[in-house]
């Protein structure tokens, strides 16, 4: 001990290591199967009130992103992803409680709804089943006015997504009239449209001048 900091190693199956403020070195008795053993106290209330804390660190074992490199930086970032996957994936079951979706298939949609232009649906009737493009999925059409809330500020709600074409449209990659270029009067097909707004707009300068100058 130094201070208020207690250093304590103890040995059941594997040596364990402690670091706390609030323990001392005191033993209490625990009950196992085969009968009473005796166990460090910050060692016996770790294991009473930290129980999700080791179920989240054993599935972020199971399916980990880190792998090895040189910067551990890299390591650091992707072990943040992970939590950040394995917390979505908590409160998702938490909002669906009656899905039977498993961490892994959840994972598999997931990097294939992030490696294709597919979307995943919220609830769906057979457990969040990816939405392949088509028919039922085709870009909407363009509201008639320009929606209140493309000078929120909140930019975050705008994301530029590629338009995704109808059954009967025989283009190979669908295009729409720059919402922004229409009103200077030029003509200029654009691929992407704000998913928010619903407007087709350019990458760049256009998508930037639409949602920040209220006359673009």
């Amino acid at each position: 001990r130094k201070g208020d900091i207690l250093l304590q190693s103890w040995r059941d199956t594997h040596v364990v290591n402690m670091v706390s403020t609030i323990h001392n070195s005191s033993m209490v008795d625990v009950q196992r199967r085969h009968g009473q053993v005796k166990k460090p106290l910050c060692i016996s209330e770790y294991n009473m009130f930290m129980k999700g804390v080791d179920r989240a660190d054993q599935f972020l074992a199971y399916y980990s992103l880190p792998r090895k490199t040189v910067k551990w930086t890299k390591k650091v970032a992707l072990w943040l992803i992970n939590c950040a996957i394995f917390n979505s994936f908590t409160v998702f079951k938490k909002v669906n409680r009656n899905s039977t979706l498993k961490y892994k298939a959840f994972l598999l949609k997931l990097a294939k709804a992030w490696a294709t232009d597919v979307t995943v649906a919220a609830v769906p009737a057979s457990d969040t089943d990816v939405v392949q493009p088509g028919p039922s999925v085709r870009t909407r059409q363009r509201p008639q006015v320009d929606p209140p809330g493309r000078l929120s500020g909140d930019m975050w709600k705008h994301i530029l997504v590629k338009i995704v074409k109808s059954e009967y449209c025989k283009k190979k990659h669908p295009s729409r009239q720059c919402h922004v270029c229409a009103e200077h009067k030029k003509k200029s097909r654009t691929a992407y449209m704000c998913n928010f707004c619903v407007m087709s707009l350019h990458k760049g300068e256009n998508f930037q001048r639409y949602h920040t100058c209220k006359h673009f």
